[in-house]
């Protein structure tokens, strides 16, 4: 039994410093406290967390409140195996582990990474003599970004992620591949000599103004070449059709597939009266337009979107995300395209979104991102593998195999070019759905999946929007979605 000695903020434990410890517990390790002397708060980010309570009233439970019940967690009595240093201090205690953020250590430190717009990237590291070694690292996903609050939030529940994968496996499990030294530089604060109150206003701004809207287009195919996904680029002129929407839903997570020489397409509907999205379709005729308006041809009790499609056994099967049941399901076409059988639950107990089926080395795989220790669905990928696409299906591993917010989450089908197989993911360091990441897969087995990035992707040259999330090609066509602003 590994011995776990956390060295907390006396009188400012949070309620993740108290989900870390039942976390710990529960995989095995035995875990003690010792209270320390925490940093002093700076003015100006107290003034805006709680300037950010009263214009958001944000009233549900946050991983940064008060952990009301800090008599309950056993104190430090002895050795230990492993010390943890999370009081936040810019000069952490000699031998321990600590987080860093941009690769610097503090509580400032973090807060300026999240105030001045870096990229979030966090890590566990120690020190040696008068250098700061980091051996763990992971880009993470900021839903967020606007609100320092959430930002907070989601580093404290990555921070519990990676701190289990190194309590469990005495390393961590990020797509950092070899420790590094930190680089010699002075903490990250030009957010304390700019206007606060800009920054604020700005953010609050963003947040009760406009929110996401998601539209979907497709372009024909000159030859299969021609695809995005053989030629890593957009074209510089290509002519896409978009799919008129009311402005009172969105669309999104196209998907293809063609049918005695019909394309068809189906995707995410979601309308904002319901707050909850189905699975539509619509064909396309020979000119490439929609033969006829989208159609709902799915729908249940919880969200429903990234309708995948296969086939397999002289049948047609969808395997829509359907995240809030904590389940995955696979539906059977009775008859195509209209109608949809249950079949099975593939994967239980998780929350699973995108998940993304293969096959290679005659086994068969799921891609997915899911969401861990509370924290966001944008950064981690978990790895599934079968026999057969009907199961038994059984994770690979006891967490995620890769923490990056740039190429995580899945965002369409995994495609062939030339003899190696390739993966879309989403590029979320700039906000949900913000880019794409096309990954070569170097290699997937029970270990985990490992990839490299050759390209990243924003939206097609000549196209007004901030983002995209979605990329297939198939039957002489290829299709994405874009996102835009639509006010309140």
């Amino acid at each position: 039994m590994t011995t776990v000695r956390i060295l907390a903020p006396k009188g400012e434990l949070r309620r993740w410093h108290r989900k870390l410890f039942d976390a710990l517990t529960r995989d095995g390790a035995r875990v003690c406290f010792e209270w320390r002397t925490g940093p002093k708060q700076e003015l100006s980010v107290f003034l805006l967390d709680e300037l950010e309570r009263q214009l958001l009233a944000r009233r549900c439970e946050n991983l940064l409140d008060r952990e009301t019940r800090p008599d309950g967690l056993p104190q430090w009595t002895g050795p230990a195996d492993l010390v943890i240093d999370l009081t936040g201090q810019p000069m952490p205690a000699a031998a321990a582990v600590f987080p860093v953020y941009c690769g610097v250590a503090g509580e400032d430190a973090c807060n300026a990474m999240l105030l001045d717009g870096a990229p979030p990237r966090i890590g566990l590291a120690k020190k040696e003599g008068e250098r700061i070694v980091i051996f763990s690292e992971a880009e993470i996903a900021l839903e967020q970004p606007h609100i320092l609050r959430s930002g907070r939030e989601a580093v404290a529940s990555r921070l519990i992620t990676l701190i289990r994968a190194l309590v469990r496996n005495g390393r961590a499990q990020t797509n950092a591949s070899q420790a590094r030294e930190a680089p010699r530089r002075a903490l990250a604060a030009s957010f304390l000599a700019k206007s606060l109150a800009r920054r604020v206003a700005s953010r609050v701004g963003r947040l009760v103004a406009h929110e996401g809207h998601w539209r979907i287009g497709w372009r024909r195919l000159s030859c299969a070449a021609d695809a995005t996904q053989a030629c890593l680029a957009w074209p510089n002129k290509a002519q896409w059709t978009w799919l008129d929407d009311d402005r009172r839903r969105y669309y999104a997570d196209p998907f293809l597939f063609e049918k005695d020489g019909v394309v068809h397409v189906f995707c995410e509907e979601y309308p904002y009266a319901t707050g909850k999205a189905v699975i539509s379709w619509f064909p396309l005729d020979e000119r490439g337009a929609p033969a006829q308006p989208p159609r709902v041809i799915l729908e249940a009790d919880c969200h429903l979107s990234y309708p995948l499609l296969f086939q397999r056994d002289g049948e047609i099967w969808m395997m829509p995300e359907s995240s809030g049941s904590h389940s995955l399901a696979i539906y059977r076409a009775d008859p195509f395209p209209e109608k949809w059988t249950l079949h099975s639950v593939l994967v239980e107990g998780f929350d699973i979104s995108d998940a993304t089926i293969f096959e290679s080395d005659e086994r068969w795989w799921i891609t997915a991102a899911t969401r861990e220790d509370d924290g966001s669905s944008w950064d981690c990928l978990s790895l599934f593998v079968a026999e057969s696409p009907f199961g038994a299906w059984r994770r690979c591993g006891d967490g995620p195999v890769l923490i990056d917010a740039t190429a995580a989450r899945p965002a369409g089908n995994v495609f062939r070019r030339g003899d190696a197989l390739w993966r879309p993911a989403q590029d979320c360091s700039a906000g949900y759905g913000s880019g794409l990441s096309l990954c070569r897969i170097e290699g997937v087995d029970e270990r985990g999946l490992r990839q490299s990035v050759e390209k990243r992707l924003g939206p097609p040259p000549g196209i007004n929007a901030l983002g995209v999330h979605t990329l297939n090609a198939e039957g002489g066509f290829e299709t994405i979605d874009i996102c835009g602003w639509r006010r309140k």
